[in-house]
């Protein structure tokens, strides 16, 4: 867990090695293992120049045996202190990602609104599943081989000083190509690996999003379209793939170009030198012997380049969402407990991120405690963003809101959200039980409150018919329960909360009047002695509300009990007979008169 989830910017650093190199103290134990391996194989360069140089010249079987005895030895412990590390380094990555990863979803939970609806789902599940991953593939080559072998490599060169000093600067005088090799590649190799991270983002944005709506895509016969607009994506990220194949081809073909001729190097200058009597055979062997420990970072780098470029690539997108400034303002401390669910909005305004108008202008509403208010109007009015604003999804732009008389921004937003419930139009449901997506609601009820939920919510019946009742799966978004089981469940979830206020989101606005029935009476249960905000547009949900306040493009044009309103023959009552039973549900003019006699 991040210490301040809001906070703009993330301690973690700047670059994939820096990020490595923080997490040091994680990785000791691991790398001590992994450098203890690359000691006990570094005499080997030695044994060999003595078995040639000193028991080969004098016949001593013996002593080719004892040295032959001696290398088993360093290979098992080298493969002993090999798996043990790898274990140990393997359990540390694994823990760094799993914090990485755990920042990452804490920032989201926490990203404002106004960015969350500029970025595509895919978006986000790209930085948190994917790009993880691509960090992960390359932490574990670069701890547990490229580290230790330019240890290995250190230290070979020292046991090569040791044996000849000439034949030493003749091969050190080769490596400035290294130089050469980061100066042509690297930054070729960065921007192509950018490249292809931000199309392959916009390909998973892309087909997460047409996944999602595969029903709608079917429905309205748009498979073509679907395909071509994935095809435009995918062939971005063919055209970037196929340049990033290019640079690491020709990076690959250099590095072996230089390790041959490394090699070639060592064989021709110790056949000089040998021939001129300054070194001996063993010498010339122990050299060629050590130049694979000497080169293989190079060879090992040119290995895992796209690798380790995809890593940093992706590494710096999580970045880039970690150090989003765009979260949540909330910082208020103050708890107010108990709640009495007086709300107010005095002189609020707010515009969405590039609208042209106000989506609320000068909107002033007190909700008194217990009261039940529904907000009507037509599509656009503002009704959804005065709900979103007073769970806080959205900061006003103007004006002030205050629940029990203290303003929103010294309340524990957070805290409040925990205390309040939401039931939308859509009702959202977690892969898992029934029982599973109730207790979302409070995880600490106990078995009884969970039964009763399920009673007032009229659920209990459609759980009784399921063969496996309240531990029955739902499937991914609820999509094995018909809408209204599901909107049930989402109420049993919501009295199992027991909110002080409750805002309802048009919640039977896309049911069929038996499922609205029900479900109306479980908001009525669910209702009783609560702040009730109702985003409405059926006749049958406002009602019993105590006033009806009817916006329009953002502002108060009237508000009243529904049959003051209706007396009135001002908006509402031409919006009811512009918008007709259509959007009323069937039978409106009988239930206006059912609201109008118990008005």
């Amino acid at each position: 867990m991040i210490n301040d989830p809001v906070a703009p910017t993330d301690p973690t650093s700047a670059t994939l090695l820096g990020l490595l190199w923080s997490n040091r103290r994680r990785f000791a134990p691991g790398l001590g293992f992994a450098f203890a391996r690359i000691v006990s194989i570094a005499p080997l360069p030695l044994i060999f120049k003595r078995i040639i140089d000193h028991d080969m010249p004098r016949r001593d079987l013996r002593g080719i045996l004892v040295m032959s005895g001696l290398t088993v030895v360093l290979l098992v412990l080298h493969q002993w202190l090999s798996v043990r590390g790898g274990k140990r380094l393997g359990q540390a990555v694994t823990q760094m990602i799993l914090g990485l990863r755990a920042r990452t979803f804490d920032k989201i939970q926490y990203l404002s609104f106004t960015y969350l609806d500029r970025r595509k789902t895919g978006e986000l599940l790209a930085k948190y599943a994917f790009d993880t991953q691509k960090v992960e593939a390359v932490a574990m080559p670069v701890l547990n081989s490229f580290l230790p072998d330019t240890l290995r490599s250190i230290l070979t060169l020292a046991v090569l000083l040791a044996i000849n000093w000439q034949l030493s600067v003749i091969v050190l005088l080769t490596l400035p190509a290294v130089a050469v090799m980061r100066w042509y590649y690297f930054e070729p190799l960065r921007r192509k690996n950018e490249a292809n991270r931000v199309a392959q983002e916009a390909v998973t944005g892309t087909a997460t999003e047409y996944l999602g709506a595969l029903r709608l895509v079917r429905s309205y016969g748009r498979e073509e379209r679907a395909r071509a607009q994935l095809d435009r994506t995918n062939q971005e990220v063919a055209r970037s793939r196929v340049e990033l194949i290019g640079v690491s081809t020709s990076f690959a073909a250099f590095s072996f170009g230089m390790i041959q001729f490394l090699s070639l190097v060592v064989i021709a200058g110790g056949a000089a030198l040998s021939i001129r009597g300054h070194v001996t055979p063993g010498t010339v062997l122990a050299f060629y012997a050590g130049l694979a420990p000497l080169v293989q970072p190079i060879q090992m780098f040119s290995t895992i380049a796209d690798q380790y470029f995809l890593g940093q690539e992706a590494y710096q997108s999580i970045r880039e969402l970690l150090n989003e400034p765009a979260t949540e303002q909330w910082r208020g401390t103050r708890r107010p407990d108990p709640i009495r669910g007086r709300i107010e909005f005095d002189h609020v305004t707010f515009r969405y991120p590039d609208a042209e108008q106000d989506a609320l202008c000068d909107f002033t509403l007190t909700v008194e405690p217990g009261e039940r208010v529904a907000l009507v109007g037509s599509s656009g009015a503002g009704k959804s963003t005065a709900a979103s604003l007073l769970l806080g999804l959205y900061h006003a732009s103007g004006g002030e809101i205050r629940i029990d008389g203290i303003p929103q921004s010294e309340i524990d937003m957070r805290w409040l959200r925990r205390r309040t419930a939401l039931v939308m139009q859509e009702s959202v449901l977690l892969s898992g039980t029934i029982e599973e997506n109730v207790r979302f609601g409070r995880d600490e009820a106990t078995d009884e409150q969970v039964r009763q939920a399920v009673r007032q919510a009229n659920a209990e019946e459609f759980l009784a018919a399921l063969p496996e009742g309240m531990q029955t799966v739902v499937g991914e978004r609820g999509v094995m329960l018909s809408g209204g089981q599901r909107q049930r469940i989402s109420i049993a979830r919501a009295l199992l909360r027991d909110p002080a206020i409750l805002v309802l989101d048009e919640p039977t606005s896309a049911l069929d009047y038996e499922s609205e029935r029900l479900i109306q009476d479980a908001l009525d249960v669910l209702a009783k002695g609560r702040t009730v905000v109702t985003i409405a547009h059926r006749l049958s949900t406002i009602r019993n509300a105590d006033r009806v306040v009817v916006l329009d493009q953002g502002r108060i044009v009237e508000e009243g009990t529904f049959a003051q309103l209706w007396e009135r023959k001002g908006y509402f009552q031409r919006m009811l007979a512009a918008q007709g039973s259509d959007s009323y549900g069937a039978g409106a003019g009988a239930e206006r008169e059912v609201a109008l006699n118990s008005a």
